[in-house]
């Protein structure tokens, strides 16, 4: 490849063309700012060099919070931004390096593209994106001055290839918590299925929240509701796949808020918001934060995970069943 960084770039402006763009919450129709740019409004916006003001800074840490949850294309996606933008400061420094060793300026970029890369799949869960900028671009001088040094001349790229990092689960945890079924109560996985809906769907008719539920799995059956991570279903889950036409299975979050607000996160996880924000600033938060203006949020896949709450796959049919049976429809006659 020529120009990695030019190539990164294209591939950021094709993503988003001339739409507006959401660098706080990553969706235009659930952040609560009027105005948004475009991707190249925002990429002329946004300076990660020397001269980064605390508004620059809130964008990356929302983008580093986006490049680091949801599903794999929208990580990948924010990923290819991050990168992008912290490139686009560093253009001049690797032309520069080229023109002082005489050397190309294409390996030049991947070698630091490398750097980039090495220090975000290593970057400890919890650092700062603050830090982690800072040790992303030490990386990418350390592995561009590596290159050019003598006497070697040879590339210090091994594989840039992907964007993200395969998953390595631990040896064990080799078996899904889906096909683990308690002997004690339930022994076919598919009657655990139905038996876990129902009592999702009972506790949401207890708590009032059906008519809003209904709501939902009417748009999940029509594929308009908005799911970006949609659970990729099982063998044993194809034959009510078949019989609907469509894969119609999501999850409890789907149910919920995208997000919560950074005072009331810090609430549910036992601290006060002076305590959380202290925490954020050491990268000790047991979630990450998005920036709306000035105001933080929380994603609440992260609060969830913050808390060990489980987001179990659903059926619409069997969330609607354990409703029906807890108001007591199995028991009315004509």
């Amino acid at each position: 490849m020529s120009n990695i960084f030019a190539a990164i770039a294209a591939q950021s402006l094709q993503n988003f063309g001339e739409d507006p763009v959401c660098a706080h919450v990553g969706d235009v129709e659930m952040c609560t700012v009027k105005r948004h740019p475009t991707y190249r409004e925002l990429r002329n916006q946004v300076r990660l060099g020397r001269a980064k003001t605390k508004s620059n800074l809130r964008t990356w840490e929302s983008i580093v919070t986006l490049a680091k949850e949801g599903d794999k294309s929208e990580r990948e996606k924010w990923l290819l931004i991050a990168l992008d933008l912290v490139t686009s400061n560093l253009d001049g420094w690797a032309r520069d390096l080229a023109r002082t060793w005489h050397y190309e300026v294409s390996d030049i970029k991947s070698a630091i593209m490398e750097g980039l890369l090495k220090k975000w799949n290593e970057a400890p869960v919890g650092e700062t994106s603050n830090k982690l900028l800072d040790g992303m671009i030490k990386h990418a001088f350390d592995c561009a001055r590596a290159l050019v040094k003598p006497p070697s001349k040879e590339t210090c790229v091994e594989d840039v290839s992907y964007w993200t990092p395969e998953v390595f689960h631990a040896i064990e945890a080799t078996v899904l918590a889906s096909s683990i079924i308690d002997s004690r109560s339930v022994l076919d996985p598919d009657a655990d299925e139905r038996v876990r809906g129902e009592r999702v769907g009972a506790l949401l008719h207890r708590m009032g929240a059906m008519s809003h539920v209904n709501e939902i799995h009417e748009k999940i059956r029509e594929g308009v509701h908005r799911r970006a991570n949609a659970p990729v279903i099982t063998p044993a889950q194809v034959g009510r796949s078949w019989v609907d036409g469509k894969n119609i299975y999501y999850r409890l979050s789907d149910l919920l808020p995208q997000y919560i607000g950074f005072k009331e996160a810090a609430k549910a996880v036992g601290l006060s918001e002076s305590q959380a924000s202290r925490r954020a600033r050491s990268g000790s938060s047991p979630f990450r934060v998005l920036w709306v203006g000035n105001n933080r949020v929380v994603t609440l896949a992260s609060l969830m995970q913050a808390l060990n709450i489980p987001d179990p796959v659903l059926h619409p049919d069997d969330v609607e069943n354990g409703a029906f049976h807890a108001s007591g429809g199995a028991h009315q006659t004509d």
